[in-house]
């Protein structure tokens, strides 16, 4: 158990046979209002499609208080009648991912209040790139350099909204890519093109060589791209 910040990643396959994703959405939107008004210490409850796969949807949440708020957040009233709704009406087929992730302190940041209200922000490329490494000495020294890399972004970058770490703890499914110590990254830009912007510019190009130098490899990386549905809310 932790009382620091955590992030949530729960993507789920909707039974298309039963439900359109959209009305998945539609039920899930309910609880995200119910954890606007009632969770203040949720600052993130979004759902985002996948680029990939229409049936994919990844619900991406944020605990400043830990285990703690996901506790809470799960005992909500909203929450069991969301679960029963689904259930009753065979709405999901299956969970493909599903993890708890420790913040990385100090790395990245979370928001950019002065992008409009949370639900304005839909149709925003999310992508989740889930690294691991030979061990811990290798990961922290990514985070590191890649953690200097990320002041430079939130100067140069205003088009990226969400630039964040977190070290993801015991994998919560079979089919999923995550495992204990695994590097969850999470990013959220304005459009395609702020995207392309983060991953043209020079200073991040460099950041390829520094990590060749220094010695870091990176055993695997899956990536997986998103759209944010502005049904919930990125920061508040």
């Amino acid at each position: 158990m932790s009382d620091s910040p955590i992030t949530v990643v729960v993507e789920f396959e909707v039974e298309t046979q039963t439900s359109s994703r959209d009305e998945w959405l539609q039920a899930w939107k309910g609880r995200a209002d119910d954890a606007f008004e009632h969770e203040p210490f949720a600052p993130a409850y979004e759902a985002a499609v996948s680029v990939e796969d229409e049936s994919r949807v990844l619900v991406f949440e944020r605990y400043e208080n830990g285990d703690a708020g996901l506790q809470e957040h799960m005992e909500r009233p909203s929450h069991r009648e969301l679960g029963e709704l689904m259930g009753a009406r065979r709405m999901i087929k299956r969970r493909t991912l599903a993890n708890i992730a420790d913040d990385v302190p100090d790395y990245g940041w979370w928001a950019r209040p002065e992008h409009a209200s949370p639900g304005y922000l839909a149709d925003c490329p999310l992508i989740m790139l889930c690294m691991r490494f030979a061990d811990a000495a290798q990961r922290n020294r990514f985070i590191e350099l890649s953690g200097e890399h990320a002041r430079y972004c939130l100067t140069a970058e205003p088009g990226t909204l969400v630039y964040s770490g977190a070290i993801a703890r015991d994998d919560l499914e079979s089919t999923s890519p995550l495992a204990a110590g695994d590097l969850v990254f999470l990013m959220v830009c304005t459009d395609d093109a702020a995207v392309e912007k983060h991953a043209t510019d020079p200073n991040h190009l460099a950041l390829g060589e520094k990590l060749s130098a220094a010695g870091v490899e990176i055993e695997s990386a899956v990536t997986y791209q998103y759209r944010t549905t502005g049904l919930g809310f990125l920061w508040r």
